[in-house]
């Protein structure tokens, strides 16, 4: 751990932290650009972002959910750091930066894993990088509460985000219960997935949008 911490020590004296959070929601935001413009056939409100990623443009989506997911990784321990101070209990702020590098990780290989027989696979692990997502943005506006260099708009803005993730995952669920126990509820659970392929580019988009603002933020205060 002490090497890790070393490594990314000298990293962010030649790269501040806020600037992987840039990179990582300009590659994301590009990824999904690219594939969207090159494959009309897709509707958006219809299905879900997973099969954008076997559409014509498919591979700009992959490429960038790898890259992007792996440039949030060392965003995650920079902002973990800063958040850092005396009054922000240490176990919380741990905690919200393992879920983060998750939530990152995760994303990265349901961009790796996808299609065919590594379907289950990448939906394991598109489940963890909402958990995690939900989790960290929870945790890290816990610990923004104790410390005096954020906003309160910041804050806000991080449980807003995960009770976006909150309100997906609930329909996700229960779609997948439903699909699991068609006998009980199938119609219910078709009905409730109507609204799961918009939920989803929300969740994408807000989670873009919360790196996009704290890095926005920590490079207005020079943090």
């Amino acid at each position: 751990m002490k090497k890790v911490n070393e490594i990314f020590d000298s990293l962010f004296d030649i790269i501040p932290g806020y600037i992987f959070g840039f990179l990582s929601v300009f590659v994301g935001l590009l990824g999904d650009i690219l594939a969207l413009s090159l494959s009309p056939e897709y509707v958006m409100w219809d299905q879900s972002i997973s099969l954008l990623g076997h559409q014509t443009g498919g591979i700009y989506l992959r490429i960038g959910l790898i890259v992007s997911g792996f440039l949030a990784i060392p965003f995650m321990v920079y902002f973990g750091r800063v958040i850092k101070d005396e009054n922000v209990d240490e176990y919380l702020r741990k905690s919200a930066v393992i879920g983060g590098i998750i939530s990152s990780v995760s994303a990265s290989c349901a961009g790796i894993f996808s299609g065919g027989k590594l379907s289950d696979i990448h939906g394991l692990f598109a489940l963890f990088s909402w958990l995690g997502g939900a989790a960290f943005c929870l945790l890290f506006s816990f610990s923004m509460l104790k410390n005096s260099k954020f906003s309160k708009l910041q804050i806000n803005i991080g449980f807003i985000v995960a009770g976006i993730f909150i309100f997906f995952l609930i329909p996700f669920f229960i779609t997948n219960i439903c699909n699991y126990y068609a006998d009980l509820c199938e119609d219910f659970g078709r009905a409730v997935y109507t609204i799961l392929p918009t939920t989803e580019w929300i969740v994408m988009f807000s989670m873009l949008f919360w790196v996009l603002f704290n890095s926005s933020y920590l490079l207005y205060k020079k943090i």
